[in-house]
């Protein structure tokens, strides 16, 4: 089942495996490339005859971290022809640029992904980076972006050695989040009692710790503990909270060393950049926060969204805010054949004076005949 350099092999005539298939990442890739309709999908788990995969497909999706990956490729190194495609979906990249270097130079075509979000949260406009190895890349790349157009993801390409800058962001974040999660248990401070009391920048520091917290540890410990340059990025902060304590000593130091800050991260105006896209999402906050109706639509279409504001404006709820974002099926629906990528959830917010009980029971009924499923 050779592939000649240049020649697109349609899907139908091509055997993929995907290593981890039944993980959150796995499970998704494996629908992904059913939809492609490739001859067959194989899914190898731990304790699998990974060679024996190998030499049956001639396509390989690699859905478990880096540290995983690169004793598999020394195992089946011997059975990977240029007829193969590899591609990952590790949040590491750096251990893994090595042999796929030498791969590509063997005529293998290679193309490393990235997801930007939670596996298991729904792909819409989220980032996917592909990560291209070498000249032999356009095989695998054009499967990446097959893959990840078909689950509606935001693509972006860049060279795997670039890939660093986002494992430092994911580093940062991760790092910091969970520090500042420490900080808060040490104090005996919950994050839920922090939140309770928070302020705008109080609140919005809120989500990212609840964001990294809400992963777990399986995905976070990989990016912090495979990531080469830990240490360096441990120094930064320690010496990061060194400053602020000596900064601490005196007013006008503390200010200095704070339009330090600024000064660094405005020169492209970053800062000012950021400081306005925060407000929006503390505005979204709190206008929702005020009068909230939430529902749920699993058909989304054109005209859609003109038809379940009506009975808002026929009650004459004025609304501040309409937050949508793709909604995760759940089982009932994935039984009943309802399509994920039509699946949207909605929290309204109202101006309070405008809306009463009476109103607000006549438009969920209103929102249940067109078929959308309300919040109680």
């Amino acid at each position: 089942m050779g592939i000649e350099k240049g020649i697109f092999i349609p899907y139908k005539d091509r055997i993929a495996t995907v290593v981890g298939g039944k993980g959150q990442l796995g499970s998704k890739i494996v629908t992904g490339l059913e939809s492609l309709s490739f001859r067959q999908v194989r899914v190898c788990e731990t304790g699998d005859p990974f060679l024996t995969f190998v030499a049956q497909s001639t396509d390989l999706f690699f859905a478990v971290d880096n540290t995983q990956i690169v004793p598999m490729l020394q195992a089946g190194r011997d059975l990977l022809t240029p007829h193969h495609s590899i591609l990952d979906g590790s949040s590491v990249k750096g251990s893994l640029i090595a042999p796929y270097r030498e791969l590509d130079r063997a005529g293998i075509s290679v193309c490393s992904t990235h997801l930007g979000a939670v596996p298991a949260q729904p792909w819409r406009g989220v980032k996917v980076w592909l990560c291209e190895v070498g000249p032999n890349s356009d095989t695998a790349k054009r499967l990446g972006v097959d893959l990840f157009v078909s689950t509606n993801s935001s693509i972006q390409t860049i060279n795997i050695e670039d890939h660093k800058n986002v494992e430092m962001d994911q580093w940062m974040t991760m790092g910091d989040a969970h520090s500042f999660a420490a900080t808060l248990r040490i104090a005996g401070i919950t994050l839920g009692m922090f939140d309770s009391s928070a302020t705008l920048n109080a609140e919005l520091q809120a989500l990212p710790v609840g964001r990294t917290l809400g992963q777990g540890t399986r995905i976070p410990s990989e990016i912090l503990f495979n990531q080469p340059m830990r240490l360096q990025f441990l120094a930064a902060m320690k010496q990061g909270v060194l400053e602020l304590e000596a900064a601490l000593e005196d007013r006008d130091r503390l200010q200095a060393w704070m339009q330090k800050n600024i000064d660094f991260h405005n020169a492209d105006g970053a800062v000012q950049t950021i400081f306005g896209k925060a407000g929006i999402i503390g505005a979204r906050n709190a206008n929702i926060r005020m009068h909230k109706l939430s529902f749920r639509i699993t058909d989304d279409q054109p005209g859609l969204l003109q038809k379940i504001l009506q009975p808002f404006h026929e009650q004459g709820a004025n609304l501040t805010a309409i937050d949508s974002m793709p909604g995760t099926i759940s089982d009932d629906e994935r039984r009943r054949g309802v399509n994920p990528d039509a699946i949207v959830d909605f929290d309204i917010g109202i101006d309070p004076k405008t809306i009463d009980p009476e109103k607000e029971l006549r438009i969920k009924e209103r929102l249940l005949e067109l078929g959308c499923t309300v919040s109680s």
